[in-house]
């Protein structure tokens, strides 16, 4: 153990002040906040694999409402890839859908959808991306931007802070980002973290230069499993369009050691385990 200096007494009072000034400083700034939430990841809440069970309902701007039903499977390997299959198991007409993507450090997800009515798995190609996921208010792109974004570096997208604001009870620090690759479909990010736990309460994605947000991301209803907290209930909504994606999440189970051949086009054809 590394024995601390003696500090004579009429100096004791001012270092401290002063050492408590500088730390406050230093962790006023948005890429340390954000380097905090990394090493997080990367430490104490770190996971191998994650079964969930969730709950979707999708509600159109004119008030038409739909409702889904699956479960999402997700695999961490060594680096920052992820490895993402996700099952629909209801409604009818939805049944046997399969959705699967295979991250990667520094380029787009390789992503698949399985259509069961037409027995063939479909790639989903760079012209894709933008388009939605299964009716939700989140597109492809949106999904594997939402899924790096926590390993995101400054070269990624340079940070600022703006300020502090409270989300739904919970003070947040207030992080603007920059993307600077050209396949981020958005000019400007806007994160609430929490500060308890520096989870996101809320996302705001803008596009093409607005100065209102295309689409608006909440995240409530957070709980610990294990030592991750989770957010049970995530609403997405696409603003001009008045629609919005309610996600809920009814279980979740960490390391419970997926296999490896789960993330497959195979598997994603065989449908659900």
């Amino acid at each position: 153990m590394r024995c601390r200096p003696l500090v004579p007494p009429a100096l004791g009072l001012a270092a401290v002040v002063l050492a408590v000034v500088a730390a406050s400083a230093s962790a006023d700034t948005a890429r340390e906040i954000l380097d905090r939430r990394q090493a997080l990841e990367d430490g104490p809440r770190k996971w191998t694999d994650r079964e969930e069970r969730l709950s979707l309902v999708i509600q159109d701007g004119r008030g038409g409402e739909r409702k889904r039903e699956l479960t999402r499977f997700e695999r961490r390997g060594n680096g920052e890839d992820t490895k993402t299959i996700v099952f629909f198991h209801a409604p009818a007409e939805v049944k046997g859908t399969g959705f699967l993507s295979i991250g990667h450090d520094d380029a787009p997800a390789d992503q698949w959808l399985y259509l069961p009515e037409l027995r063939r798995v479909r790639q989903i190609t760079t012209r894709a991306r933008g388009e939605s996921f299964v009716g939700t208010d989140l597109t492809y792109a949106d999904l594997d931007m939402l899924a790096d974004m926590p390993w995101w570096t400054e070269a990624d997208a340079r940070s600022r802070l703006r300020g502090e604001e409270p989300v739904d009870g919970a003070g947040s620090w207030v992080i603007e980002l920059d993307p600077q690759g050209d396949t981020i479909p958005y000019d400007t990010i806007v994160l609430w973290l929490a500060k308890d736990d520096l989870v996101p309460r809320r996302i705001e994605l803008f596009a093409d230069g607005t100065a209102e947000p295309t689409k608006r991301i909440r995240q409530r209803d957070v709980r610990m499993v294990g030592a991750v907290p989770v957010p049970h209930e995530v609403e997405v909504a696409t603003l001009a369009k008045g629609s919005r994606t309610l996600v809920t999440t009814a279980s979740v189970r960490l390391d419970t050691g997926l296999a490896e051949d789960l993330f497959t086009q195979r598997a994603l054809e065989r449908g659900e385990p």
